[in-house]
């Protein structure tokens, strides 16, 4: 993403990024365990640090603590522990958003309190072409296992 984005053309971009890993949480939920609402939920929650305030300090940023591997294992584990298809469906949609973010230039601090270091690659993963990609894939997969 580019960092010159006007304000409203930055507020539409995170929309549609939430709107995607809202989407292929709920579509991998539904496909893999018939969670689609608890795969929606991993699906989006690492970027509840949205709602952090712009003037906190890292890890409480975005892409910050909740884009770790221990915030996605607590979260599945809490919800594992009351039904276990849910967590199941968390924890992998909750990983799909990781993956998704670590392919961003930004990268993801994946193994954070242990390092602070990101971890990414530059695919592109929140560009137009692979939203597209990630759309389109996940409505054929929801209209097979209707």
């Amino acid at each position: 993403m580019p960092v010159d984005l006007p304000v409203g053309d930055h507020a539409a971009f995170l929309w549609m990024a939430v709107a995607t890993h809202a989407l292929v949480g709920y579509t991998l939920g539904k496909v893999l365990v018939d969670e689609p609402a608890w795969g929606l939920l991993g699906g989006v929650a690492a970027d509840l640090d949205l709602l952090f305030p712009l003037a906190w300090q890292p890890p409480l940023v975005h892409r910050g603590v909740t884009h770790t591997v221990l915030a996605a294992a607590l979260l599945t584990l809490l919800v594992a522990r009351w039904r276990r298809s849910a967590g199941l469906a968390v924890g992998t949609a909750y990983a799909s958003q990781l993956a998704i973010d670590a392919t961003t230039p930004a990268g993801i601090p994946l193994l954070y309190p242990i390092t602070t270091a990101r971890v990414g690659v530059e695919l592109g993963g929140h560009s137009r072409s692979a939203t597209v990609l990630l759309w389109a894939g996940c409505l054929a997969a929801l209209y097979r296992w209707q």
